[in-house]
């Protein structure tokens, strides 16, 4: 049985709530946090809106929420695969659709088995199973840190920490999803070049079943 953990942020009002096993309630104006005990991050869906009296704020009549939920799959992209994940307004949205002090996102996740493999630009990633087979849960050539893949390089300018290839995750899975071992070159001719000029790396989120 894998468990989940969630660290509540408090501002003034309650700014994040269990809701239920797996289901987070986060202000539009808090950090979103998830994190796991046991195993990865697997966002199932995010929305964002407001359609209840009951969060981050006052009550107010029903009839006064008029914001319907949309989808907000950038918070996926940030979280599938990790441990834990901090994901604020600027990394998901560029403003609040519903344009009121209520607005938040609804989050629900699960917790699974995960491993990680984390390969420098320019070497390969090797990824084997001793028993099952390749499950691949995230992955992205890119860089979202500024250390991973960076000793013994100093820093002479500023570094892309937004960095994805939108194509990781297809192009991890068509070579190694079902296989019992696989190969992938961390490297532009496979993946292009998603942040001309920084150091990447090729992060894998999978395990064996």
């Amino acid at each position: 049985m894998f468990t989940l953990s969630v660290v509540f942020a408090l501002v003034l009002l309650s700014c994040s709530q269990l809701i239920s096993a797996g289901t987070v309630v986060t202000c539009i104006d808090s950090e979103l946090y998830l994190s796991c005990d046991v195993g990865v991050i697997f966002v199932k869906s995010v929305t964002l809106g407001s359609q209840s009296t009951r969060y981050c704020g006052p009550a107010k009549p029903q009839n006064e929420i008029r914001c319907f939920a949309i989808p907000v799959p950038a918070v996926a992209k940030w979280c599938n695969g990790r441990e834990e994940c901090d994901v604020d307004k600027q990394q998901v949205i560029g403003e609040d659709p519903c344009f009121n002090p209520y607005t938040y996102y609804t989050t629900t996740y699960t917790c699974v088995p995960g491993k990680t493999s984390v390969t420098c630009e320019g070497k390969n990633s090797e990824l084997k199973c001793a028993r099952g087979k390749l499950k691949v849960i995230a992955a992205n050539y890119g860089r979202t840190d500024d250390f991973t893949c960076l000793e013994r390089r100093p820093i002479k300018k500023r570094i892309n920490t937004k960095c994805f290839a939108p194509n990781s995750l297809d192009l991890v899975q068509q070579s190694c999803e079902g296989k019992r071992s696989c190969t992938v070159s961390a490297s532009n001719d496979v993946f292009s070049d998603p942040c001309v000029g920084t150091r990447k790396y090729l992060w894998i989120s999978y395990n064996c079943s």
